[in-house]
């Protein structure tokens, strides 16, 4: 859920597919240096800044891909330089724009400008032997999560498999344990994780922001203020369908299990929602499915129509094909990494990368054959065509309007490409199979996206405030879970220990990547969604439009695509939405049918938590 790479990556070098993380944190210069001459004039500056950023961050994307893809200490060594260089490259850089600050620089120029003290989405401190630490600090915790396990049933286990057995397993003894025991890992990350904090917040601050926290709130084209009144307003909005949600699946536990596992009321057990951080539910619909009727398993079509991981990748790169956008470029099949290799680690977290800034892209995932891996290759897939979209825009300009828009190009087209009717298209699923009812499908795909935003809002409040100096180590945990529970209504299956880190129990807090971006990805990609289904002149209920195949919505959103942050991010929207702000009506529009038989389902029950 990330994108690495480019200048966006510069910003935030850990975007797996999503999420992005900067490549803008890593760089070379072991020590403060005197700073070379400045250009005279804005564009002199500018063209020498674009000129070494770029360098800097191919020579950061190389050393972070082979570290990625075979982590050793030698290569953890050669990223860590390679962050380090990056960094002090973007910091300079960052800190000469400022000079310019009261410059006439016109409308491009000074946009640049701005993009340039954003630069280091982790920004090491100008003194001595800091961006050595800091970069020290980033390798450290990447390669610590990447490697992380844990004893379950005896044996170790990584992530990655114990993210499958708790998927399907329905015994909630084994589920605990699963989940306790990834949490009880991480523990090990947060004595780096604070070290690297106090750094990065110094870094921030001699930028002139208060935190690194308000440095990744300035990148929406508004105040940081202004951003978390949005975050606030949006999810005033959005709180009453989730809501709807949380109270149903509850009731659907406790009748699972019995009252004595998950209560009928309050909050929900968060071991028991499929997924390790309880931001995706949809691998309980077998317990929530509505009515007699059932939805077809995909997992099980996709493994008797013979999809492998290339293959899943292969009909991605179809949908994008069908919409006008040209073929992924030979070098994406020969360098990105589908399956995991049994004679080394690496890191399995799904990213897209752009490695040369320009059109060497790849992903990097350990793929398996399930819906939920086959809705994440297109996802991805959408990082790595937008990275082409806008691949001759000046250097600067090669990432997204915003965040959000690179997470949510994918899981837009992901809309359109997870139906019955497109799995029939491409024979996942046979002709004569019943494809289920309309809630089926809504429900389906509620339990696979709703319950990620207020996960995105508790994480990232959870971060602001840590960066803020608001929540001390010592409170780390305690903070955490009360946020987990306001925001989410979970609760841990027993009391967690003050001492633990269980926030970094998620790749994007370790990695640094801001998580607000998922949540306006969500919405944009209803906006996207809806405006698309418009302009297809789709009469039906927005759940059932498909753009597969339509040139005329490709070429549309070709044009966005290309401008990448040359122009607000409102432009941008505005271009193919038709408005220029993030707006949760089009979620809510989209979902309607299914909060009203929710709200029919619960009649009874005491929702809320």
């Amino acid at each position: 859920m990330a994108t690495k790479g480019s200048f966006k990556g510069l910003a935030s070098l850990a975007t797996m597919a999503i999420t992005l993380v900067g490549i803008s944190q890593h760089v070379f210069a072991a020590e403060p240096q005197p700073y070379p001459a400045l250009p005279v004039t804005i564009d002199a500056f500018l063209a020498q800044a674009e000129n070494d950023l770029d360098a800097a961050t191919q020579e950061s994307s190389r050393a972070e891909w082979v570290h990625a893809t075979n982590i050793t200490p030698d290569t953890e060594w050669l990223s860590s330089l390679a962050r380090e260089r990056l960094g002090t490259v973007g910091l300079r850089i960052a800190r000469q724009a400022a000079e310019f600050d009261s410059a006439n620089a016109g409308a491009a120029g000074r946009r640049k400008l701005d993009l340039l003290k954003r630069a280091t989405n982790v920004p090491p401190p100008y003194e001595a032997g800091a961006a050595s630490r800091l970069a020290a600090l980033q390798s450290s915790l990447s390669g610590d999560y990447a490697t992380g396990s844990f004893v379950y049933d005896g044996q170790p286990i990584s992530l990655g498999d114990a993210e499958a057995l708790l998927a399907k397993t329905r015994d909630p003894e084994a589920a605990r344990l699963l989940w306790e025991g990834w949490r009880d890992n991480a523990k090990r990350l947060k004595p780096d994780y604070i070290a690297m904090a106090a750094l990065a917040n110094q870094g921030a601050r001699e930028l002139g922001y208060a935190d690194m926290g308000e440095l990744w709130r300035s990148g929406y084209d508004r105040s940081p203020a202004q951003v978390e009144a949005d975050i606030d307003a949006d999810w005033d909005k959005l709180r009453p369908l989730y809501a709807a949600l949380h109270c149903f699946m509850r009731t659907k536990l406790s009748e699972k299990y019995g009252p004595s596992v998950q209560p009928r009321t309050g909050p929900i057990r968060a071991h028991l929602l499929g997924n390790m951080w309880g931001q995706n539910w949809g691998n309980l619909f077998d317990i929530a499915k509505p009515g007699p009727v059932e939805r077809p398993d995909i997992d099980t079509y996709l493994q008797k129509a013979n999809y492998d991981p290339e293959r899943m990748v292969k009909s991605a790169e179809n949908f994008y094909v069908s919409l006008g956008f040209d073929p992924l470029p030979a070098s994406f099949w020969t360098s990105s990494q589908f399956v995991k290799p049994r004679d080394r680690s690496v890191d399995c977290n799904p990213s897209a990368w752009t490695i040369d800034n320009r059109r060497d892209v790849r992903i990097k995932m350990c793929i398996r054959v399930t819906r939920s891996q086959f809705t994440t290759v297109y996802h991805e897939l959408g990082h790595d065509f937008y990275n082409l979209a806008y691949a001759d825009q000046p250097f600067l300009f090669r990432r997204g309007a915003d965040e959000g828009f690179h997470e949510g190009i994918g899981d837009f087209i992901a809309l359109s490409a997870t139906s019955p009717a497109y799995y029939k298209e491409i024979g996942i699923l046979p002709p004569d199979v019943a494809e289920g009812d309309d809630i089926g499908q809504l429900l389906q795909e509620a339990l696979d996206k709703l319950p990620l935003l207020p996960f995105a809002i508790a994480l990232d409040k959870w971060r602001w405030g840590v960066l803020a100096g608001k929540i001390s180590p010592d409170d780390y945990n305690r903070s955490w879970w009360k946020l987990v529970a306001e925001y989410q209504g979970m609760v841990p299956p027993r009391p967690r220990p003050d001492d633990g880190f269980d926030a970094g129990a998620k790749y994007h807090v370790p990695e640094n990547v801001p998580y607000i971006s998922y949540l306006k990805a969500r919405l944009y990609q209803y906006q996207f969604h809806e405006a698309a289904c418009r302009m297809a002149k789709w009469k039906g209920p927005l759940h059932r439009c498909s753009i597969y195949g339509n040139k005329e919505v490709g070429e549309r959103l070709r044009k966005m695509l290309a401008l990448g942050g040359s122009r607000p991010n409102s432009e941008a929207l505005a271009m193919f939405t038709g408005k220029s702000d993030a707006d949760p009506r089009a979620m809510l529009a989209y979902y309607r049918p299914l909060m009203q038989w929710l709200d029919k389902q619960n009649a009874g029950e005491r929702c809320g938590w």
